[in-house]
């Protein structure tokens, strides 16, 4: 994969990042338990610092990074406060929305971790993907949890 390219897909995952970032926050703002409230800002700043690092990446490859995430996401983050308006910060729907974007973010990571991209940044995107994948699996286990309680 050529030098632009590898900039390119990191660009792409840089976004995302930035929008999982400000999604869980919101999603976190709505969460009426401390402790889904703790975790959900914990995955924030987990997607914070990753996008960092990509960008960092970018960088030392002599691009320049992505810095924002999408007007699509401010849609979706202000759809989801909305809802949770509407249905009483209900985490479950919280959650549902989470997954979602745990979900595509994994896939994303996922599908980055099969370019051809050198090693150093093969690393670094199997590290992240496997942050992703983690996430993921603890959003599945907040569910899983609220599923018993209720």
């Amino acid at each position: 994969m050529s030098t632009p390219d590898t900039i390119s897909l990191l660009n792409r995952l840089i976004v995302a990042e930035k929008n999982g970032e400000s999604a869980l926050r919101a999603a976190a703002e709505e969460a009426h338990h401390d402790d889904l409230r703790d975790a959900l800002m914990e995955y924030s700043r987990f997607f914070a610092a990753s996008a960092r690092e990509l960008q960092d990446a970018v960088r030392a490859l002599g691009g320049t990074p992505a810095a924002l995430g999408t007007f699509g996401n401010t849609l979706h983050r202000t759809w989801m406060h909305l809802k949770a308006a509407a249905l009483g910060r209900d985490e479950r729907v919280i959650l549902d929305e989470v997954e979602s974007d745990e979900s595509t973010a994994e896939a994303l990571l996922a599908d980055a971790v099969t370019w051809d991209t050198p090693p150093h940044i093969q690393a670094l995107l199997k590290r992240q993907y496997e942050g992703a994948r983690q996430r993921h699996q603890a959003v599945r286990r907040w569910r899983q949890q609220l599923d018993r309680a209720a």
